[in-house]
């Protein structure tokens, strides 16, 4: 597996993320009982525009295996926007690694945050695994309950 930065201006590539984003976000949809979560909007514009920096894990084949972005607030904290695996590589490393990179990339000391929903358990495994620290508990939208973590890097 390899992780490189991914390109949105290129279409091929942009075109893999939202099916990637779609595959990933739909079995989340299933796990938690939400059929209608943000991430299933999305169009490959708005993958395109949303400002967030990806980062793409592939397999040997070249198959785009996992994502994860990335956004760096005015007050310093980088914030992980999305994480996702393509369903068939579900429990084969890609979500640690994929965090993992993230955490080196960031500067040591600095505050990183992520959100879940608390039905995800594999998500909520992977952030407490890679030693986020819960710090809220919110509700966005009915039905919907959010945990933001956080660790420094």
């Amino acid at each position: 597996m390899h992780i490189h930065p991914l390109d949105l201006t290129n279409p091929d590539i942009a075109e893999e993320l939202w099916a990637l984003q779609h595959a990933a976000y739909r079995r989340e949809a299933d796990l938690i009982g939400v059929p209608d979560l943000p991430p299933l909007k999305d169009t490959v514009l708005t993958l395109q525009h949303c400002g967030e920096t990806f980062y793409g894990c592939w397999t040997e084949d070249g198959e785009l295996a996992g994502a994860i972005s990335i956004e760096d607030e005015p007050d310093g904290v980088t914030v992980i926007c999305r994480m996702m695996v393509q369903p068939d590589y579900f429990r084969k490393g890609i979500g640690s690694a994929l965090v993992a990179h993230v955490l080196a990339e960031v500067p040591g000391g600095s505050e990183v945050s992520v959100t879940a929903e608390t039905r995800n358990e594999p998500a909520v495994r992977l952030y407490e695994r890679q030693g986020f620290q819960p710090e809220e508990i919110f509700k966005p939208a009915p039905g919907i309950t959010m945990v933001r973590y956080v660790r420094k890097a």
